[in-house]
C-alpha cells in the first residue's frame, strides 16, 4: 500500500448516514421546514468526498457544488443551503486523518 493511499480517510457510509440521520436536527444551520431527505444528498458528498478527491473542502469547492447538483434528487437544498452540510460531513470524515 502507498504512503498516498493509507492517508484516506476511512469511510463507513452506513455509519455515516445513521449518525446524520440522528444529528443533523442539533447542527447550527438546521431548518426545521426541512427534513433529513433534504440534508442527506449535503452529508454524502461531504463524508464521501475526502474518500473520492484529494485537497481541502475549500480548494474542491466547486467540484463539491457539482457533486451535490448530480445527487441531490428531490433535496430542496441549493447549493448555498448545502454547503454547511457538506462542509460538515467533511470534517467528520476527515477528523481521524488530521488527529495523526
Amino acid at each position: 500500500m502507498t504512503t498516498e493511499y493509507a492517508a484516506l480517510p476511512v469511510i463507513n457510509p452506513m455509519a455515516e448516514e445513521a449518525y446524520w440521520r440522528e444529528a443533523y436536527r442539533r447542527e447550527p444551520y438546521y431548518r426545521d421546514d426541512l427534513t433529513y431527505d433534504d440534508y442527506g444528498p449535503a452529508y454524502r458528498v461531504g463524508y464521501t468526498g475526502p474518500v473520492r478527491r484529494q485537497g481541502e473542502f475549500e480548494q474542491l469547492e466547486g467540484a463539491l457544488k457539482r457533486d451535490f447538483d448530480q445527487v441531490r434528487g428531490r433535496s430542496r437544498l441549493r447549493w448555498e443551503d448545502a454547503r454547511e452540510a457538506t462542509r460538515a460531513a467533511w470534517r467528520r470524515a476527515t477528523a481521524g486523518k488530521r488527529a495523526h
